[in-house]
């Protein structure tokens, strides 16, 4: 896996995003990214309110849930990285709370409405006191990828080993409503894809993945996971998602 001298690039093609790996081979490796390949699992109730909605207000409305998440992501790096260094939450909480704020004068306030809600998700985040379970903070925003079975890449938001020692892989979601089970198969292959690849990075299976959503209509943080042990079934379904995407866009 990773080293220092192997190097990891984003780059846009005609069919999604792909991350360039070079260095590790004689050739640099184009590895699809898992959400392009997570395209492919369709939900009815989405696409019944994209035709509701029509392509150009739908498309505005993924731009701005897009915004609004870039927000909370940051801050959520912001204060996970600063809490990794002295576990001050005082501190931590101040990183992304002046980010908030540099980031609503950008542009003449043009980003600001993006920034309430953004910023508003991530107190949801903040008073479920999401990092009271941290030991240690093993990786955050770490970019991965695998070889295996044709390969995929991606960025994984946060890897930690909790107070019992347990590796564990998280990622955080913003949403404008609460998610059913049924919404979030693509959450849990996008997860297990995540704790593969952590396992072949940290030689070591993580013991759960955790998808963690908080949405705009309450301040409850929901919580689906994929266990280790369940690991080899969602990983099955995104292989062979990803042999379907390969073959879909000659690849």
């Amino acid at each position: 896996m990773s080293s220092s001298n192997i190097e990891i690039t984003r780059k846009a093609y005609p069919w999604g995003r792909a991350y360039i790996v070079e260095g590790a081979f004689e050739a640099p490796l184009i590895l699809p990214s898992v959400t392009t390949v997570l395209k492919l699992v369709k939900n009815e109730k989405y696409e019944m309110l994209r035709k509701q909605f029509g392509e150009k207000k739908w498309d505005k409305i993924l731009h701005d849930a897009a915004e609004r998440g870039n927000v909370m992501h940051r801050m959520l790096e912001l204060f996970l990285l600063e809490w990794a260094k002295e576990k001050n939450v005082d501190r931590s909480l101040k990183k992304a709370q002046i980010f908030a704020i540099e980031e609503s004068r950008r542009d003449e306030g043009k980003f600001a409405k993006y920034v309430v809600k953004g910023r508003d998700l991530f107190w949801n985040f903040y008073h479920d006191k999401f990092w009271e379970n941290i030991l240690e903070v093993v990786d955050n925003e770490a970019f991965l990828y695998t070889t295996f079975k044709g390969g995929w890449a991606g960025a994984c938001d946060f890897v930690y080993r909790d107070i019992e020692h347990n590796l564990i892989v998280e990622d955080f979601k913003s949403s404008t409503s609460a998610k059913d089970e049924e919404d979030i198969l693509s959450y849990k292959l996008q997860i297990a894809a995540y704790m593969f690849m952590c396992a072949e990075k940290y030689n070591e299976v993580p013991k759960v993945g955790k998808i963690r959503i908080a949405n705009e209509q309450t301040s409850e943080i929901q919580t689906f996971e994929v266990h280790d042990y369940e690991l080899k079934d969602y990983l099955s379904q995104f292989i062979d998602l990803c042999k379907k995407f390969r073959e879909i866009n000659n690849i």
